[in-house]
């Protein structure tokens, strides 16, 4: 049969055209031709059909394929511009940490530096103290050395006198009359202690307490 021998030829890929084109030898007893041209011309179009939904899909997909493509290429970027950012957000935290660390050793620094130069401020004065505690005890210990010394030169100088009184008053005294001597000499005696407080107060200044 006419149809079964199509099935069977050319395995060769038909266009609708070439399938409406199709020309069939005639034999006796053969297939309606015009039920066989209807049924050619319902196929080509089903095939022309399918060849415009295929070649739709084929544009379809390739537009798909690069949609696809630029929305890699973008997501890529993203990720790139994402790590560049937690990066720079490391970066970022890392520089932090360094800066709080610089301020606190910074902070320790000074409080040290503080300390320190409080500590010499302190030693300072405290040497400062003890060396005006030292003047002074030398300058009072001085002036007492001083003193004692005056006061020692000017006893010595007032009991010598005294010996030197004393022995011209017993050269002086009259023999015949003890009583009138003796008297002289103890008026003499008291005088002569007068005298010597009173030389012993204008010695010692009027800052020194007086004999009373």
């Amino acid at each position: 049969m006419t149809h079964t021998s199509r099935r069977h030829g050319s395995r060769q890929h038909q266009t609708p055209d070439q399938i409406r084109s199709e020309v069939f030898r005639r034999r006796m007893r053969g297939l309606d031709p015009n039920k066989v041209f209807s049924y050619l011309d319902v196929l080509a179009d089903q095939v022309q059909d399918t060849a415009e939904d295929l070649s739709t899909s084929r544009a379809e997909n390739e537009r798909l394929q690069d949609e696809l493509r630029r929305t890699r290429s973008e997501l890529q970027r993203v990720q790139a511009e994402l790590d560049e950012y937690e990066q720079a957000g490391d970066r970022v935290n890392d520089q932090i940490v360094q800066l709080f660390s610089e301020a606190q050793l910074v902070a320790e620094e000074m409080v040290q530096d503080v300390s320190r130069d409080a500590r010499e401020r302190i030693g300072q004065a405290r040497a400062h103290e003890r060396r005006i505690v030292e003047e002074a005890m030398d300058t009072a210990g001085q002036q007492v050395r001083s003193y004692a010394q005056s006061a020692q030169l000017r006893m010595q100088s007032i009991v010598d006198s005294f010996g030197t009184e004393i022995e011209r008053l017993g050269n002086e005294a009259s023999p015949g009359d003890p009583g009138s001597a003796a008297r002289h000499q103890k008026d003499a005696w008291f005088d002569d202690m007068s005298d010597w407080q009173l030389r012993l107060r204008n010695e010692r200044g009027p800052e020194s307490p007086g004999l009373a």
